[in-house]
């Protein structure tokens, strides 16, 4: 016999229906299983992050942008004046407020006005816990936008120094890790008493880290004018006036699927080291704060002895590196390096990229309407974090960008009219644009 009811209430096809749709979602979860299994098709946070960890790769947490603050005297006064590590600061915005504090202590000399000082953005927050004595013990923080790099330790009266792994920890090296999960919420990590040293049972542990709001604090210069913290001589507070004279820069948020599927083999092909050319562009563009990295390859030293690293890096957000930054960055790739290398840090030239065009538009299309969408689209072709170092703006590209843009019925370009080539230090953003918009006949 032969099954030829074939009608959706045949009790026949409602279970080919079922064995067809049981069928299909093992399918998918086999094929959800295999995709998270390796790096460049893992779509969960929590797997890249995983698998980053197997190579030895951390993602970044939230990224709090840095500047310089000018803390400056009405007039000057007879004795040296300190002003702390620790003192905040405050920029208002349109939405909130934005605090940063100073990251090493200040000094006005007798006789002058003012003095410059590195700062961070963030909020200083500090928990306390008492140690259970156990291997491998675990704490919580309960902050959910940790700034990178700022989390700082203290057992009882002692400072403990985070570190990457426990690989080279000895039984009495006061060391932490720090790991974050895909919910942002760090937990830090001590060792087992053989690799990193176990906190005595009942020490209190003290833990202070920085509140971020990443790319939000990327603030242009003076915006920054209100002192939290008062300063004081003598016993006495001290009127002092507070600004930015250059733009906070380098904030992020947390670090993209995307990025960390591109720098974690990059940095494990450098093994951590910086030999070759690759490897410090490498290590530079993985390090928090830094968006773009370039080597110029040029060898500008004076003594023929040495070789000089000259590498060009832009921050997160765009525009200059801060002197914190640069000073930062210098450190961690010196330990890297060659012995007999010497590196150079380099601001990035913004070479800025005029558009002049005359530019044909549909009968019925608002004129107005459809500058706007070439306006978006150009600004969108020019974002920072859509061009790169020494990139090649092409006269092609131009035309087909404006002539896809919906309403467009032909167009001429008249500036530029040939391919733009940059130089490795050089990145192209958006000059002034002419549009010409008339009727097509």
């Amino acid at each position: 016999d032969r099954w030829t009811d074939f009608n959706h209430s045949d009790l026949g096809v409602v279970l080919l229906d079922l064995f067809c749709g049981v069928g299909d979602m093992l399918a998918y979860y086999l094929d959800a299983q295999a995709a998270e299994a390796f790096l460049p098709t893992a779509r969960q946070r929590q797997n890249v992050i995983n698998l980053c960890k197997l190579m030895g790769y951390r993602l970044d947490s939230p990224v709090a942008s840095t500047t310089t603050l000018r803390f400056r005297l009405s007039a000057p006064l007879g004795k040296d004046l300190t002003i702390p590590a620790g003192t905040a600061c405050r920029a208002l915005l349109n939405d909130g407020e934005a605090d940063f504090e100073t990251v090493e202590d200040g000094l006005i000399p007798r006789g002058v006005l003012s003095v410059d000082i590195p700062a961070r953005q963030g909020v200083r927050r500090t928990e306390t816990f008492t140690s259970t004595g156990l291997p491998f013990q675990r704490i919580r923080l309960t902050g959910d936008v940790i700034a990178q790099g700022t989390i700082t330790v203290t057992v009882g009266d002692d400072a403990w120094s985070e570190v990457d792994h426990f690989q080279d920890s000895l039984a009495d090296s006061r060391h932490f890790m720090a790991d974050l999960d895909a919910l942002d919420i760090s937990t830090l990590i001590f060792g087992d008493g053989q690799s990193g040293a176990v906190p005595a049972q009942g020490s209190a542990i003290a833990v202070s880290y920085l509140q971020t709001i990443g790319d939000q604090g990327n603030l242009g210069p003076n915006r920054i004018t209100q002192l939290l913290s008062p300063v004081y001589l003598d016993g006495g507070q001290v009127p002092l006036t507070v600004t930015n004279p250059v733009p906070a820069t380098g904030g992020a948020s947390r670090e993209a699927l995307e990025h960390a599927r591109r720098q974690a083999p990059a940095e494990l092909r450098s093994l951590w080291k910086a030999v070759t050319l690759e490897d410090y562009q490498a290590l530079a563009e993985g390090y928090p704060g830094v968006a773009k990295a370039k080597v110029l390859d040029t060898n500008a030293c004076q003594n023929i002895r040495y070789y000089n690293v000259q590498l060009a890096i832009a921050p997160n957000g765009g525009g200059m590196p801060s002197a914190l930054l640069k000073r930062d960055l210098a450190e961690f790739l010196e330990r890297r390096k060659v012995i007999t290398v010497e590196i150079t840090l380099f601001d990035p030239i913004y070479r800025p990229v005029s558009i002049d065009a005359e530019v044909y538009i549909w009968p019925g299309e608002p004129l107005e309407n459809v500058r706007s969408r070439i306006e978006t689209a150009l600004t969108d072709f020019f974002s920072f974090d859509e061009v790169s170092f020494g990139q090649t703006v092409h006269f092609s590209d131009l035309v087909a960008l404006i002539d896809g843009v919906r309403g467009v019925s032909h167009m001429h370009l008249y500036a530029p009219q040939q391919d733009i080539e940059l130089r490795h230090g050089e990145i192209p953003v958006l000059g002034s644009v002419n549009l010409d918009l008339r009727r097509a006949g």
